[in-house]
């Protein structure tokens, strides 16, 4: 049974203090929501007989929400009458009540944020795409918990500032900085244009008055030298894997770790290995010279069908990774640390010294440009072309077909010099130890 009444909806303050008024719908054990566009405040609203007091415009207000739902007790009748009546949710009756309507297929036009919210998740080609949106909505029905009825008018300057401050508030469990916050203001810019693009909603675009770009973070680079010192550490057990795979990516131009896990063996060409960056969605070949260097780490863990052998025993790139980024932060000298257990029993647990304690894999692609313009004033034209960016006019782009022998001898210049200053700081460390 279906059943509407008017709420005052406390759970979403306005900024002025005042309650969105709303009209909702029981069925089937849930209630979804709609806005009827009138903001009160608390005391301007008692719930015992759904009527507005202590206002000047009280009586209409009154005489407008008795024919309001006059009406849509009517709709509610006629829809009862349907032979699908038990199929709907509320949600779906509602939206056909504040329509005026009883058909389903014009419930289904919708100026409502959810249906094409979802409906654009569907259409993303990358997995890894649909997953970030379904996060995004997600974080966004924390926010809003009646989603059902949030439409795209809805969404204006200050809803959108007022969602901006509840991401970077730490009491909401949230506290991100600015370019976490505005990563789910552009996913929801995303979805606004493309509701506006195929005609879903004609509400006005708020997201113009927002400032949503993005801060240089304070990324900290790792020293040349205390780079050197963590590539040369002697190891002996399962971290020497985890930095063999990190020095691979340096090896190659800094390549993205989900392109290196995933890419196969019958991408490489005379020499060399050519494909699509992940990241580009096909937009862009890049074709990387594999140095003897590069060959030595890649005959030591080569995969049957990929060109690492990670991704022939694992399913998602990321689960390794986790486990890349912690064993490559544990290079370092290792001891045994005394323990009692809960039993009270004795026992050691391994500890290592951390040379890089902030290091990740992506830092391979970090260091290489870094290095490259640092140590040996590389041009950054040819580092973005290196790292598959792109620099330049685009027009001119278009026109001119780059070599890659510059990106070549640029990364062989730089293996150069750091697999000697490698060795240097190696012979050196030994000679310190001996004296020792």
């Amino acid at each position: 049974m279906a059943n509407l009444y008017f709420t005052l909806d406390r759970r979403s303050p306005r900024m002025d203090g005042s309650y969105p008024l709303k009209i909702a719908l029981t069925h089937k054990r849930s209630t979804a929501y709609a806005s009827l566009d009138i903001s009160l405040m608390e005391d301007e609203w008692e719930d015992e007989y759904s009527q507005v007091v202590k206002r000047p415009d009280k009586k209409f207000l009154n005489v407008s929400l008795r024919k309001k739902m006059d009406d849509s007790i009517v709709l509610l009748a006629r829809i009862r009458s349907r032979a699908d009546f038990d199929a709907l949710t509320g949600s779906q009756i509602l939206k056909m009540i504040m329509r005026g309507t009883d058909t389903a297929d014009d419930a289904s036009v919708t100026d409502y944020v959810l249906p094409v919210y979802n409906e654009y998740i569907t259409l993303c080609r990358k997995g890894t795409t649909a997953s970030l949106f379904r996060f995004s909505l997600n974080n966004l029905i924390k926010y809003e918990p009646d989603i059902d009825s949030l439409r795209f008018k809805d969404i204006n300057v200050a809803w959108l500032r007022k969602y901006q401050n509840w991401l970077m508030d730490a009491k909401n469990g949230n506290g991100m900085d600015v370019n976490g916050a505005n990563v789910y203001l552009r996913n929801l810019r995303c979805i606004f244009n493309y509701a506006l693009k195929n005609e879903y909603t004609s509400a006005r675009y708020p997201f113009k008055d927002i400032d949503m770009s993005t801060t240089q973070p304070d990324k900290r680079m790792i020293p040349y030298e205390k780079f050197l010192e963590w590539a040369t550490m002697p190891l002996n057990d399962h971290r020497t894997k985890y930095r063999d795979l990190f020095m691979l990516s340096f090896y190659l131009c800094g390549m993205r770790p989900v392109d290196l896990l995933n890419v196969k063996k019958s991408q490489i060409e005379d020499g060399r290995l050519v494909y699509c960056p992940e990241k580009l969605n096909g937009r862009t070949k890049l074709s990387i010279k594999i140095e003897p260097e590069a060959w030595e780490i890649i005959h030591k863990y080569e995969g049957n069908e990929h060109l690492i052998d990670v991704m022939d025993n694992n399913s998602d790139y990321r689960a390794f990774c986790k486990h890349w980024n912690i064993s490559i932060k544990c290079v370092g000298k290792g001891w045994l640390e005394p323990k009692t257990g809960r039993n009270g029993k004795q026992y050691h647990k391994r500890k290592f010294e951390h040379i890089i304690p902030y290091i990740t894999v992506y830092y391979a692609r970090t260091c290489w440009a870094t290095y490259a313009y640092n140590v040996l004033d590389m041009p950054m034209d040819t580092i973005s072309q290196a790292l598959g960016h792109s620099s330049g006019l685009k027009v001119t782009n278009f026109y001119v077909k780059r070599d890659n022998k510059v990106v070549d001898k640029a990364n062989r210049d730089l293996i150069d010099r750091v697999t000697k200053d490698m060795r240097e700081f190696a012979e050196r460390r030994a000679a310190e130890s001996a004296a020792e």
